[in-house]
């Protein structure tokens, strides 16, 4: 009865490898055997003291795949393949009630503020089960096709929030810059990336961006303005947690075109803004993050038509134990997505 699980203790300190009992479970719940986890670069951030929504100690992990191992719930069966959107929420605020659990005051997640998914089982609360917080895909999709579902979520989240139009510039060819790229080009949408990593780059290209530029050899602002006839890009989505992007977003943004900030910047960055031009330039600057259960849905229903190409962007696994060389892998930005397996 007892299971392997990574737990953050406190900001600043290693991830642990614990002993833990396996979870029981009360009527309703559902227990999964994790197959795989994605490490998420918010998660890194609350170990680093950057990102505030965390509460240690934790085992972390909230993108999650893996097969129903117990089930103290009708709607489940032991056997399936399942996802989780780590979202929790009261179910009876202004926010839940309007389809926004990710804004409820009583918000808690799995993997943020219970245990998560970087063990060998998770508990899965009645409440998150019963409200369309875990996920079933059909037998013949792959874990790891699964473990990118919650992600996706968060990306078509964005896309539902905004207005791509013709031209996009994805800033990062991270993970998720690359789910925004394929999502983005489904629609049609031309798609420029930058990107300073060069295998990163290489990767944008195969997975069909139409322009990719090199930020460190290039005046990126200057180059999307050139590629739209001097009059910007429609939308700018930022998918890095790298400051230093921010005031390039408004120099390559046509007027009343859009500007996502979805990358979790560092906690207390700080953003100057003339609101005289940005009353007149029109434009749209917002933050998307997490997901609505409406999202998850849609994501659920993405993953199992198997389209999405992420052999490529799935490089690194790694055993629970060891855990600091999957994060340090992921800080050193070694290859692209890195998970656990159990």
């Amino acid at each position: 009865n007892i299971m392997k699980a990574v737990v953050f203790i406190k900001i600043g300190e290693d991830l642990i490898v614990e002993d833990k009992p396996i979870p029981d479970l009360d009527d309703g719940d559902v227990l999964v055997k994790v197959d795989l986890c994605g490490i998420c670069t918010t998660d890194i951030m609350a170990l680093q003291g950057d990102a505030t929504d965390y509460t240690p100690p934790v085992v972390l992990g909230h993108e999650i795949a893996g097969r129903i191992a117990e089930s103290r719930n009708k709607n489940f069966s032991i056997g399936q393949k399942v996802s989780v959107d780590p979202v929790i929420s009261c179910g009876s605020c202004y926010y839940c009630k309007h389809n926004l659990q990710k804004f409820c005051p009583e918000l808690c997640g799995i993997g943020h503020d219970m245990d998560g998914g970087y063990a060998e089982y998770v508990r899965i609360p009645k409440k998150l089960a019963d409200s369309g917080g875990l996920l079933v895909v059909p037998d013949e999709v792959t874990m790891e096709e699964i473990v990118f579902l919650e992600p996706l979520a968060t990306c078509l989240g964005a896309l539902r929030e905004m207005k791509l139009g013709d031209n996009l510039v994805i800033l990062g060819a991270g993970p998720i810059g690359l789910l925004f790229l394929q999502l983005a080009k489904r629609n049609g949408v031309r798609v420029i990336i930058s990107e300073p990593l060069p295998h990163r780059r290489e990767i944008a290209k195969l997975l069909s961006a139409d322009e990719v530029i090199d930020p460190i050899s290039d005046d990126v602002p200057q180059v999307v303005r050139d590629l739209t006839n001097g009059i910007g890009a429609d939308s700018v989505i930022s998918a890095t947690n790298n400051p230093v992007v921010i005031p390039d977003i408004f120099k390559m943004l046509r007027r009343g075109g859009y500007a996502n900030l979805f990358g979790l910047f560092p906690n207390n960055t700080k953003v100057e803004l003339d609101v005289e031009q940005l009353h007149f330039s029109g434009h749209k600057v917002m933050a998307s993050w997490a997901m609505t259960r409406q999202d998850t849905a849609d994501a659920q229903k993405e993953i199992a038509k198997r389209w999405l190409n992420i052999k490529p962007i799935l490089t690194g696994l790694f055993p629970l134990d060891d855990p600091m060389s999957a994060i340090n892998y992921v800080i050193e930005r070694k290859g692209l997505k890195a998970v656990f397996y159990a």
